[in-house]
């Protein structure tokens, strides 16, 4: 039988303990396992009423002394709704955090039935909670998907204030830019992604002085590829790598070009794209962020297109083929990508979905000095990323239900943190970006009885946006509850010790 690879190998003159820092995650059995993280607070997060971890937990967001906690699961009216479930209780819990080491379920919000509650943000100085609404994937498609605008002022009970409605278009991830000379003018970058998928899939929507302010349910510009791009394309399953055709999986035979997610400069003049199966690319966003006039939709009908000066969203190529593009041959998809603050590289990953199929996607770092030709100059992994530890009966069987893609990243100049699913929250010192280093590994013990487990699996699953919050890391497991952290590896001097940090927001 193959040996799973190991990127540390333990001394054969002395025995010391298992590493845990670049090394395979240890068995469920062993948990927690824990390497320059300290734990300060723990909540299992129940439904109101309950004492179990009530599991589905989606995204986190804060203001004040209030954590708010989304699902990836909507509220369901009752047996036989979507999945022929049983109902669930109102689904965004609100916690109090005064004290980080005891944090409280004190209050829950309704939101949307049969739509889940998949991203949040808060605007703590304007007591704003943005709430991204879409509808789950069942036999009742009558929620809606939206933007839902709350005024937080008591954080303990939101009040609906407004509302962008989506339609039939189903968001999927948003940043939330704010003017550096304007700090009431907001700009809401949105994807487009799932179900059915329309273009333009890249969506800007302007608040003003939020959560009573101003807010068009148009958006004040958009960005599609297409149809210079199709937003879908047949593709040789022959292309992808022999290592993505393991246990149950299938190359596929159709890719999707629209976008996933997006990241925003402070100064608003640069937009970095993530396409889900189309790569990584640049956009010129300054005409737009600067309040200036300028052409709102962005169609590519060819390279002629973005030699427009006058786009409100420019590709800064303007070759809509030139693009850092990972798939094929590999066969994830281009989920992340954020700017490392003050320096010219772009910290981008992939995502793999499912249990049974191995190896999952890893992450890369690209260098934007020039930044119409972006290069991979690293990648960073965990070893059951290695093709080596896909075996039956090894770190990577579908038997153990896990899952090792990186999902979010909490960036600073030198050091960011990943939520990267089974493989928990892991922090990387990227001070040299060509050679990456793991600093920092927390992958804890998951709860053993949870009302409804995220795809019925026992394990770990760090999917939420970690943020980092008066000093302290707080990051939610889909399963088991939040978590409240201290680092304490290289680099935690330069981690700041007050406000709100968070890689979705440029303040």
């Amino acid at each position: 039988m193959t040996e799973p690879v190991q990127q540390i190998v333990d001394s054969p003159f002395k025995k010391a303990p298992r590493p845990i820092i670049g090394a395979l995650r240890a068995p469920l059995d062993k948990l927690p396992q824990s390497e320059n993280f300290e734990l300060v607070g723990y909540n299992p997060l129940p439904n109101p009423g309950d004492t179990r971890p009530r599991g589905v937990n989606g995204p986190t967001a804060v203001s004040g002394n209030c954590l708010y906690v989304g699902s990836r699961i909507g509220r369901r009216p009752g047996t036989g709704a979507s999945f022929g479930t049983p109902a669930l209780p109102p689904d965004l819990l609100i916690l109090d955090i005064q004290d980080p080491s005891k944090p409280q379920v004190v209050g829950a919000l309704p939101t949307i039935l049969n739509a889940t509650s998949r991203e949040l943000r808060t605007i703590p100085d304007l007591n704003t909670l943005i709430v991204m609404n879409f509808r789950e994937t069942g036999p009742d498609s009558s929620a809606v998907n939206n933007y839902q605008i709350y005024d937080i002022t008591d954080c303990r009970n939101p009040v609906l204030k407004q509302t962008i409605p989506l339609g039939v278009d189903r968001p999927h991830e948003f940043f939330l830019w704010r003017d550096p000379r304007n700090s009431g003018r907001f700009l809401l970058f949105s994807s487009i992604h799932l179900g059915n998928v329309m273009e333009p899939s890249l969506r800007v929507y302007e608040l003003r002085d939020p959560p009573n302010g101003p807010i068009s349910p148009d958006p004040v510009a958009t960005f599609t590829l297409n149809p210079a791009v199709p937003r879908t394309e047949p593709i040789d399953p022959s292309a992808y790598r022999d290592d993505h055709f393991v246990f149950n999986a299938e190359r596929p035979a159709m890719q999707r070009n629209n976008v996933h997610s997006m990241s925003v400069t402070k100064d608003g003049t640069r937009t970095y794209v993530a396409n889900i199966h189309a790569g990584y690319y640049i956009l010129d966003s300054s005409r737009l962020t600067q309040g200036l006039p300028c052409t709102p939709h962005t169609a590519t009908a060819d390279a002629r297109t973005h030699t427009d000066p006058n786009l409100c969203l420019r590709k800064l190529n303007p070759d809509p083929g030139n693009r850092v593009d990972l798939t094929p041959p590999y066969a994830w998809t281009e989920h992340s990508v954020y700017p490392v603050p003050g320096r010219p590289y772009l910290l981008v990953s992939g995502e793999r979905n499912g249990v049974d199929t191995c190896p999952w996607s890893w992450g890369t770092i690209l260098d934007i000095s020039v930044e119409r030709f972006p290069q991979v100059v690293s990648r960073y992994m965990v070893p059951e990323n290695l093709e080596a530890n896909c075996f039956p009966g090894g770190p990577g069987d579908p038997a153990l239900q896990r899952e090792f893609s990186p999902h979010q990243q909490l960036v600073f100049p030198n050091l960011f943190f990943v939520s990267w699913y089974s493989a928990g929250l892991r922090a990387w010192d990227i001070s040299n970006p060509v050679l990456p280093m793991e600093v920092g590994v927390y992958v804890p013990r998951p709860a053993t009885d949870v009302v409804e487990p995220f795809r019925n699996s026992p394990d770990v699953w760090f999917w939420s946006q970690p943020f980092l919050y008066n000093g302290l890391i707080y990051m939610a497991d889909v399963n088991s509850g939040l978590y409240i952290l201290r680092y304490k590896g290289d680099r935690a001097d330069e981690l700041p010790q007050q406000g709100l940090f968070i890689s979705n927001t440029n303040f």
